[in-house]
């Protein structure tokens, strides 16, 4: 692996993982594939957005469940926060989600049929030799989302947010919808179409916001 330049006509892709024997996969068949690229590895939310802000990468490869930092626990929404920052980093990079689990990324949907560089989803279990082939897909600017992901579907922003304020921080309704400055009718209204959405049925003997959300975290929109 090269040490960091400055060079601005220098190539290079970033490899974000916090697990180390992925890193010692990934980065050696990337740098044998592209022998002209330095190829940076970052393990925490901290470390790649430092390496992200400094290199501007061409490339980067990212796990969804990482630490903030050096040493913390490993979290999903950790990933989504660094993806949303690689999409708004100009100019915009290619990016490859090489994770166990790629079904959080629905609630990315919209913006990744929108973002102006490559962007392809893989799990992890692909051999190497197939994850080489999208890298070149990315680098192309193609888009490519696996079947679990592109079947699930779109939820509008303030939907996640109710699912998020109700089962990750276990707000009432009507202290959601203060925090979200909307009425209680409007937070019930959102229920409906969450409800719908998910394909949940309403059953007597069954917690509805139970099942709720039992079917979210399935479809990866809460952890």
């Amino acid at each position: 692996m090269k040490s960091g330049s400055t060079h601005p006509l220098l190539r290079r892709f970033l490899v974000i993982d916090d697990h180390a024997a992925i890193l010692e996969g990934t980065v050696p068949a990337l740098q044998n594939k592209y022998p002209t690229v330095e190829i940076l590895t970052a393990q925490s939310q901290q470390e790649a957005g430092q390496k992200i802000k400094r290199y501007r990468p061409e490339f980067v490869v990212v796990d969804l469940g990482l630490p903030e930092s050096f040493a913390a626990i490993p979290s999903t929404e950790v990933g989504i926060q660094l993806l949303e920052l690689l999409m708004n980093t100009d100019p915009a990079p290619n990016i490859m989600v090489l994770s166990t689990n790629v079904k959080p990324l629905v609630r990315l949907k919209p913006a990744i049929h929108i973002y102006e560089g490559g962007f392809v989803a893989l799990d992890k279990s692909l051999p190497i030799r197939e994850m080489l082939k999208y890298v070149d897909l990315a680098l192309r600017g193609s888009v490519y989302l696996p079947s679990e992901v592109r079947s699930r579907p779109e939820f509008d922003r303030r939907w996640l947010e109710v699912l998020m304020l109700k089962y990750q921080e276990g707000l009432s309704d009507k202290a959601i919808a203060e925090q979200l400055g909307i009425s209680d009718r409007t937070i019930r209204n959102y229920w409906l179409r969450i409800q719908d959405a998910l394909s949940v049925a309403d059953h007597p003997q069954q917690d509805l916001r139970v099942q709720i959300q039992i079917a979210a975290r399935k479809a990866g929109l809460i952890n």
